[in-house]
């Protein structure tokens, strides 16, 4: 059952921090996984394919290269769980329960959890049969329009290269591999064809943020909205795409979505205006 957690946490002292912690809170994270479940934290670090879950950077510290957090303030963390056995690790990880996390070296304390779209609109869950409701029920009305927000870089790679732009077969690509990598639902490898072939961009509002990686590499990625259209009607194909564009809440969208990139979720025709903002520096997520 895919879920998505957003964290309220607060810096024990003032202090200067690095602008981009999400390293440091991927590992925190995996050293509470290891903490319940050491052989599957192992698997997790050492797979080099899809992992079974997304770890944000922290929201608030405003995509500067150092900031000085206050520890007054509230600051979030969104992880997302993509299978069971993690989703059951997480549910001791209350504010109760947590000790303080440790982000280079400075300690960070747990004040909330939010796991549903009442307390937080990044937070939430649903199966994987929901999800793959388009397809298993067959609806009358699918849509032929999908709006992502971009809400951290999203970028991809392909042959060897970063490749910062949300092209169609790379968005629905990714997420295709990521689906049935976590799903017993399995879609066709087709799916990627289509969207290559019969999505277009439609529109859309981006721009390219800088974010660091390891050793201080600088990785582009673009963040904003962008929509897609299907210009082919068939409709097994669009329930495909329609499952994927729901699921990239929980998955995230293109390569370092354990390291804050790829924060996307799908929006409704009634959230763009609201979301028009989006994100200004590639930081934080509005709720």
């Amino acid at each position: 059952m895919p879920q998505a957690i957003v964290f309220t946490l607060r810096p024990l002292t003032t202090a200067q921090v690095a602008g981009n912690l999400s390293r440091a809170a991927h590992a925190a994270i995996l050293r509470l996984i290891q903490q319940a479940d050491p052989a599957l934290a192992a698997r997790i670090h050492d797979d080099n394919g899809r992992k079974p879950l997304t770890v944000s950077n922290i929201w608030g510290l405003a995509g500067e290269p150092k900031v000085i957090v206050d520890p007054a303030r509230d600051y979030h963390l969104r992880v997302t769980l993509l299978s069971a056995e993690l989703e059951q690790i997480a549910t001791d990880w209350t504010p109760a329960a947590l000790a303080p996390l440790d982000l280079d070296g400075l300690a960070w304390r747990i004040t909330a959890r939010a796991d549903n779209s009442a307390e937080h609109s990044w937070a939430g869950r649903a199966t994987y049969q929901e999800l793959a409701q388009p397809l298993l029920s067959r609806p009358n009305q699918l849509p032929s329009v999908w709006t992502f927000q971009l809400a951290s870089p999203t970028t991809f790679r392909q042959r060897g290269l970063n490749v910062p732009l949300p092209l169609p077969d790379l968005v629905f690509g990714s997420l295709l591999e990521q689906w049935n990598a976590s799903s017993e639902l399995a879609l066709p490898d087709e799916v990627r064809r289509f969207a290559a072939e019969c999505l277009a961009i439609n529109r859309y509002d981006l721009r390219s943020v800088a974010s660091p990686t390891s050793g201080g590499v600088i990785q582009i990625g673009a963040v904003g909205r962008c929509s897609f259209r299907a210009i082919n009607p068939d409709r097994y194909w669009r329930a495909c795409i329609d499952v994927l564009a729901r699921f990239a809440f929980f998955s995230g969208i293109g390569a370092g979505t354990t390291r804050g990139f790829g924060q996307a979720r799908l929006l409704t025709k009634t959230d763009q205006p609201r979301q028009r903002e989006a994100v200004d520096n590639g930081d934080t997520l509005s709720d």
